[in-house]
C-alpha cells in the first residue's frame, strides 16, 4: 500500500468511535443493523399503543435511512427523523421533550441492552489492531473513545468484547458528557483532552470513524482521521463527503498493514558493521614506508 496522503507520523494517540467502528453493528453484512432493529421495534410498539398507523408501518429501510439522514449523530436525531417519516411531526427542528420521542427512546434503550449482549461483537480485526497500537507503537494509556452512544452501551460492549482493558474509564467519552453531538467536534475535543498530550501533538492523534458526521467531528477537532467503510458507506463515498477523511479503508487489516509500512519506512537505516578479522589468518606484514628525502 503506497499512501498518497500526508501522514501524521509517528502516531501519538488514537481515538475510536464505537458503533460500526469497533463494534460490528451489522452482523452478517446486513444493512439492517442492531440499532435499526431496536429503534424499529420500539416505534412499532409505541405506534400500536397509541393507534398511530404511520409508526406501525415504518420499514427496516426507513429505520436505516432515518439515522443516515438525521442532521445529528444521535438516537434522538434518528428517532425524530422516523417521526417525520411517519407523518407524526412536521419536518422541523428536533423537539427533545416530545413525549413520543421520549417514549420510543426509552423502549429502544431497554430492548437494545439484551441485543447488545447477545449479538454485539467486535468488528473484524478490531482487538488485534488496538492491541498492536499499545504493544508495538507504545500507545498504552493514549487510547480514548469518542461516542454518541450511551455510557451503558459503550461499557457493555467494551466488557463483553474484552476491549475494556485498553481504554481507561477516564478516557471514555459518551453521550452523557456531550454538550453538542457529532458533527460538532465536542466529542473528539473532550477525548483528546483525556490523553494529556500537548496541543502540538493533536495532528498526530489518529481518529477512527465510520460515518461522515463523525469524520467531520474528528477533522474539525484537528485530528488525523481514518474512515472505516461499513455496509452503509464505501471508501469512495466517505472520501467524496463534504468533509473527507485523510484516508478511507475497508478494514482494520488494511490499517494494520499501513502502520507496519509507515514504521518500516521511518526506521533509521542499519549501520554497516565492519568485518571481524579471522583469528586463524596470518596477518599481512606492514608495508615499508618510503624513505623521506634528505634536506
Amino acid at each position: 500500500m503506497q499512501p498518497n496522503f500526508r501522514v501524521a507520523w509517528p502516531i501519538a494517540g488514537a481515538i475510536f468511535d464505537v458503533d460500526d467502528t469497533l463494534l460490528d453493528n451489522h452482523p452478517g453484512g446486513d444493512m439492517y443493523g442492531l440499532h435499526e432493529r431496536t429503534r424499529l421495534e420500539a416505534a412499532h410498539t409505541v405506534g400500536r399503543r397509541h393507534g398511530i398507523a404511520g409508526l406501525t408501518q415504518l420499514t427496516p429501510k426507513q429505520a436505516t435511512d432515518a439515522f443516515i439522514q438525521a442532521p445529528v449523530h444521535t438516537i434522538q436525531g434518528a428517532v425524530w427523523q422516523m417521526l417525520i417519516m411517519a407523518g407524526v411531526v412536521a419536518n422541523g427542528p428536533l423537539e427533545s421533550d416530545h413525549p413520543l420521542l421520549q417514549e420510543i427512546i426509552e423502549l429502544k434503550e431497554h430492548r437494545h441492552e439484551h441485543l447488545l449482549r447477545t449479538e454485539g461483537h467486535e468488528a473484524a480485526g478490531a482487538t488485534k489492531f488496538v492491541e498492536t497500537l499499545t504493544t508495538t507503537y507504545g500507545l498504552r494509556g493514549k487510547l480514548a473513545i469518542a461516542s454518541t452512544a450511551s455510557r451503558r452501551d459503550v461499557n457493555l460492549f467494551l466488557q463483553t468484547s474484552g476491549l475494556q482493558r485498553f481504554f481507561p474509564e477516564a478516557n471514555i467519552i459518551s453521550r452523557e458528557q456531550l454538550v453538542h453531538a457529532k458533527p460538532h467536534p465536542d466529542a473528539y475535543n473532550q477525548a483528546f483532552a483525556t490523553l494529556e498530550l500537548p496541543e502540538a501533538a493533536r495532528a498526530r492523534v489518529w481518529a477512527f470513524e465510520d460515518d461522515p458526521r463523525g469524520v467531520m467531528s474528528a477533522k474539525t477537532a484537528g485530528l488525523f482521521t481514518c474512515a472505516l467503510a461499513t455496509t452503509r458507506f464505501t471508501p469512495g463515498q466517505l472520501m467524496s463527503a463534504a468533509t473527507p477523511p485523510d484516508i478511507a479503508v475497508g478494514s482494520f487489516a488494511e490499517l494494520q498493514a499501513l502502520l507496519a509500512q509507515l514504521s518500516a519506512e521511518s526506521a533509521p537505516p542499519a549501520t554497516p558493521r565492519a568485518a571481524s578479522p579471522d583469528k586463524n589468518q596470518t596477518p599481512s606484514p606492514p608495508k615499508p614506508s618510503k624513505p623521506r628525502p634528505s634536506a
